[in-house]
C-alpha cells in the first residue's frame, strides 16, 4: 500500500512512519475548524489544502493541488513570498500578519501565518502553511479604538481636561489637561500622585474623597506649575481600564465662574450697603416731619385752615414712608433674592388688631371689621406680618367705595393660619386676578398711597414666610385676599 502523505511528511531521517494510533489524532489537527492548512512542495504548489483552507480561498480543495499560489492568491502570494522565503531556508515563522483577498467575494481579510519547513531525511520536502482568520476581531478592534477615540472626543468638549487614576496615581491624561496644569506632555503627570498638583490645604479633602470613592462634584484648588493657584471642579467616576477599575476624573476651570461669584458677592454687599444708606438717611427726615406734624396737631388754638394743613402734611409724610417702604422691600426681593425675616413666637390676632385700630383712625369714615377664631399662634416675623395685613387693608379701602365695608378675618386651622381682607362692593374681573401682584400697577380710585408695588410685596411677604397669597371673587360681590401662612416658617 502506498504511503500516504501525512505519513510522508512525518518521517524524519532515523525515524520509523508515525505510529498508526496517531494518524487519527493528526487528522484531527489537520482539519481543525478556524485554522487553515496547506503543504507546499519546494516549488510552493499546495500538495494538500484542509476544508478550512479552502473555505477561505473560495475554491474546493482538490483545485489547489498543484497550481501556484500567485495563481490562486494573487494579492497574497506577494505578501507571502518573503515568509515563504524564510521557510524553505529552514526557518520557523510564527504569527506573520498578512493583509488582503484570498476569495474575492470574501473581500480583503486579515490573516494570521505561519510556516514551517518539512523535512525528510535531512532534506527539504517542502512548507507546512497554517492560516487562521482574525479578520473579525482586527475590525472589532478598530471599532473599539474608534470608540474609544470618539469618546475621548466627546470628552475633550464636555470638560476641560481629564485624567485616569489608581488611589491617586495618575495613569493617562489628555493634553487639555496638561496644558491647563502648565506641563508640556501628559508623560510629565503619568504616574504623579494627585497631592502633588493639589493645593496644601486642599489635600486632605482630596485625600478623602479618594478614601470614599464619592461620585459627587467638588471644588478643589490646583497648583500649576508655575505655582499659579488654579481653582477646577472635579467628578470622578469608577470605569475598567486595561482589566482593572480605576478612577476616570473629568475637570473643568472655574476661574471665571468664581470670579463671577466674587462680583456678585461684592455687588451684593454694596447693594446692602446702599439700601441700608437709603434707609436711614431717608427715614431720618421723615421721621422729624412725623414728629412734628403730631406735635403741631396736638397745640390748641390752631384755627380750621390751619389745623388742615398740618393733616395734609402728615397724610404727605405717611404716604412718603410708605412708598420708601415699598422701594426698599421691592429692591431687597428683586435683587436681594427675597425678604428677610426675623421669625419669633406670636400671636396673629394681636398682631392685626394694632394694624386695624391704625386704619380706622386714618378712615373714620369706613367700617373695618376684625374677626378672629381657631389657634392663632405660631412663628413669624411680627413686623411683615403687620405689614402684610396694612397692605392688604390699604389696597382694600383704597379701591372699594366710602360706604362699603371692610372685614380682616383671621383663622387657624392645622397647620397654619389664613389672614383674609374682604371688601364689599368692589368687583376685579377673574382675568385680572394674576396681574393684580404684578409690581408698580395702580391700584384704581382715589389717590395711591404708594409705588403700585403694595399687593407684590404682600405676597413677596407670604412667600418668605412658607405661604402663598391669592384673589377671590366672592359669589355674593365682593373681593378677597386670601394669605394662608403655615405656623413654622422655612427654617423651623
Amino acid at each position: 500500500m502506498p504511503q500516504s502523505l501525512l505519513h510522508r511528511y512525518s518521517e524524519g531521517p532515523s525515524t520509523q512512519a508515525a505510529p498508526e494510533e496517531a494518524r487519527p489524532f493528526l487528522g484531527a489537527l489537520l482539519g481543525a475548524a478556524g485554522c487553515g492548512v496547506a503543504l507546499l512542495d519546494r516549488e510552493l504548489r499546495p500538495l494538500w489544502v484542509n476544508a478550512s483552507l479552502a473555505a477561505l480561498s473560495g475554491l474546493e480543495p482538490r483545485a489547489h493541488v498543484g497550481r501556484p499560489l500567485t495563481e490562486l492568491w494573487p494579492q497574497v502570494a506577494q505578501a507571502l513570498s518573503p515568509l515563504l522565503a524564510r521557510a524553505l531556508s529552514g526557518e520557523d515563522v510564527t504569527e506573520a500578519p498578512v493583509r488582503g483577498v484570498l476569495a474575492p467575494a470574501a473581500g480583503e481579510r486579515h490573516l494570521r501565518v505561519g510556516l514551517s519547513p518539512a523535512l525528510s531525511g535531512g532534506v527539504l520536502a517542502g512548507v507546512a502553511l497554517w492560516v487562521r482568520d482574525e479578520t473579525e476581531r482586527v475590525l472589532e478592534e478598530q471599532r473599539l479604538r474608534a470608540r474609544e477615540s470618539h469618546m475621548r472626543s466627546l470628552a475633550d468638549v464636555a470638560c476641560d481636561g481629564h485624567f485616569l487614576h489608581d488611589n491617586g496615581i495618575v495613569l493617562d491624561a489628555n493634553r487639555a489637561l496638561t496644558q491647563l496644569l502648565g506641563y508640556a506632555s501628559p508623560s510629565e503627570l503619568i504616574g504623579r500622585h494627585l497631592a502633588d498638583c493639589v493645593a496644601p490645604e486642599f489635600r486632605s479633602q482630596v485625600g478623602l474623597v479618594l478614601s470614599r470613592g464619592l461620585e459627587t462634584p467638588y471644588e478643589v484648588v490646583v497648583m500649576r506649575r508655575d505655582g499659579q493657584r488654579l481653582p477646577i471642579e472635579v467628578l470622578g467616576r469608577y470605569v475598567t481600564w486595561e482589566g482593572r477599575q480605576v478612577r476616570l476624573a473629568a475637570v473643568w476651570d472655574i476661574r471665571s465662574r468664581k470670579a463671577a461669584e466674587e462680583l456678585t458677592a461684592s455687588a451684593e454687599q454694596f447693594r446692602h450697603q446702599l439700601l441700608g444708606v437709603m434707609d436711614s438717611e431717608m427715614r431720618s427726615p421723615l421721621q422729624t416731619l412725623h414728629q412734628g406734624t403730631r406735635t403741631l396737631q396736638r397745640l390748641e388754638g390752631l384755627e380750621e385752615p390751619q389745623r388742615t394743613l398740618v393733616g395734609q402734611v402728615a397724610r404727605a409724610a405717611r404716604r412718603m414712608e410708605r412708598m420708601l417702604q415699598e422701594l426698599m422691600d421691592f429692591t431687597r426681593a428683586r435683587l436681594a433674592g427675597g425678604l428677610a425675616l426675623r421669625p419669633e413666637p406670636a400671636v396673629l390676632s394681636a398682631v392685626v388688631e394694632r394694624v386695624v385700630e391704625e386704619r380706622r383712625r386714618e378712615h373714620p369714615q369706613r367700617a373695618i371689621r376684625l374677626e378672629a377664631e381657631g389657634d392663632l399662634r405660631g412663628h413669624w416675623d411680627t413686623g411683615r406680618l403687620a405689614q402684610l395685613a396694612d397692605l392688604l387693608l390699604g389696597s382694600v379701602l383704597q379701591q372699594g367705595t366710602d360706604d362699603a365695608p371692610v372685614t380682616l378675618r383671621a383663622a387657624g386651622a392645622v397647620g397654619g393660619v389664613t389672614l383674609s381682607v374682604q371688601g364689599q362692593g368692589l368687583t376685579v374681573a377673574a382675568e385680572e386676578h394674576a396681574s393684580l401682584f404684578e409690581p408698580f400697577r395702580k391700584e384704581r380710585g382715589g389717590q395711591p398711597e404708594g409705588l403700585g408695588l403694595g399687593l407684590y410685596i404682600a405676597r413677596q411677604i407670604a412667600l418668605a414666610h412658607g405661604g402663598k397669597l391669592a384673589v377671590e371673587s366672592g359669589s355674593g360681590g365682593g373681593v378677597r385676599f386670601a394669605a394662608w401662612l403655615p405656623r413654622e416658617g422655612p427654617g423651623h
